[in-house]
């Protein structure tokens, strides 16, 4: 039986989402679409087979196994982990013909060792920290990393990239600082013959407010699922501003049962919400178990028959309480919305993740398994 609660997601909203950030870089930028962690909670065999089919240059992974799953789903586009492979998912890697990150000389060995045994040659991208201070080599050691590379037999360094840490805040410098350290360790990397064609280093962020951060290709994730990085809705005096995103995802389920409530009675967990009138209160079939965040028990609203109704109490792990009084069509089984697709909507992915305390990031990866997908 079809669960009633599920995520929305609208396929053709990613597709515009990418042309209007193609849009915002210059011709022969090629383009990466971040689909880790289960494409940001939008299914990531379906988003991949959509970027796939509208030109993407490149999809972005973390883990050997999301590769897997997508090359086991026929998916056939380039795809870069962008995490450092364990030694024992090196072999996994080439043989479905994913691109691994180095960090420099003794994860590439491991790459090349493996390559070696299979007498092919593999691309690699060589990670280059400028101030992440998360992975990659030193920007000061890069060239003498890409050298060694160089050297490997098997290996070809296809790319070189980083990341900003700070590129969804406005007037901070440390974008600025980063993108020198990147630009000379470049150019040190040139100095010892090394010139990989494939240099990246903009996320969404950066795609939207640093075009001199551009290079060849471009990683946005957050965006093309239609929610702002900077920071979640356009920034003012920046080139982000009006960029016309259209979020992909909207979350909704239906009433399980109506309890009448007593005027002084509490609801949930705590009872750290009583009824100031006699009340209706429906029970959700959704929970923190599911991604809707028990942070937000406190003043969050989901969309019944059209009116904003108030949660009521304590979310729970499999089921969530809202107040249905005022709502004359209320009744197991009416619909309700939790997650509006719409990015000034008061249940946009970016005021959940506010008042949770959070960031949509967090909102949108927390969509557990148990959570089907439908897509439009």
């Amino acid at each position: 039986m079809p669960r009633p609660t599920y995520a929305e997601v609208d396929l053709a909203a990613i597709r515009d989402n990418l042309r209007t950030l193609r849009e915002r870089v210059a011709p022969g930028v090629k383009i990466l679409g971040v689909v880790k962690a289960n494409a940001y909670g939008h299914g990531a065999v379906e988003v991949a087979r959509t970027l796939a089919a509208a030109g993407i240059d490149m999809l972005g992974v973390a883990l050997v196994e999301e590769g897997v799953e997508l090359r086991s789903e026929g998916v056939e586009t380039p795809i870069l982990v962008m995490s450092l492979l364990p030694a024992d998912d090196v072999a996994g890697a080439l043989e479905f013909d994913l691109i691994p990150t180095v960090d420099g000389p003794a994860s590439a060995a491991e790459v090349e060792a493996r390559a070696a045994e299979l007498n092919c040659t593999v691309a690699v991208h060589l990670k280059i920290d400028t101030g992440m201070n998360r992975l990659g080599v030193r920007a000061e050691e890069a060239a003498e990393a890409a050298a060694a590379i160089g050297r490997m037999e098997h290996l070809t360094l296809e790319g070189a990239y980083t990341h900003f840490a700070c590129a969804d805040r406005d007037a901070d410098k440390t974008s600025s600082e980063q993108l020198a350290r990147f630009a000379a360790a470049l150019d040190a990397m040139r100095g010892v013959g090394v010139r990989p064609p494939l240099v990246h280093a903009a996320n969404s962020s950066a795609l939207l407010t640093l075009p001199e951060s551009h290079f060849a290709m471009v990683r946005p994730g957050l965006a093309l699922y239609g929610i702002h990085p900077c920071p979640y809705g356009p920034v003012p005096g920046k080139a982000a501003e009006g960029v016309p995103l259209r979020p992909a995802l909207a979350l909704k389920t239906r009433v399980a049962c109506l309890k009448r409530v007593r005027t002084g009675e509490g609801v949930s967990y705590g009872h750290r919400w009583r009824a100031r009138r006699e009340s209706v209160i429906g029970v959700l079939p959704i929970g923190y178990a599911d991604g809707y965040p028990r942070a937000v028990s406190d003043g969050a609203t989901a969309r019944a028959a059209g009116r904003l109704v108030p949660v009521a109490g304590t979310v729970c792990m499999d089921a969530t309480m809202v107040d249905l009084t005022d709502v004359a069509e209320a009744r197991p089984g009416l619909e309700v919305t939790l997650i509006e697709a719409a990015s000034a909507s008061p249940l946009s992915v970016a005021a959940l993740a506010a008042l949770a305390g959070t960031i949509p990031y967090e909102i949108l990866t927390g969509l557990g398994k148990r959570v089907p997908r439908v897509y439009r």
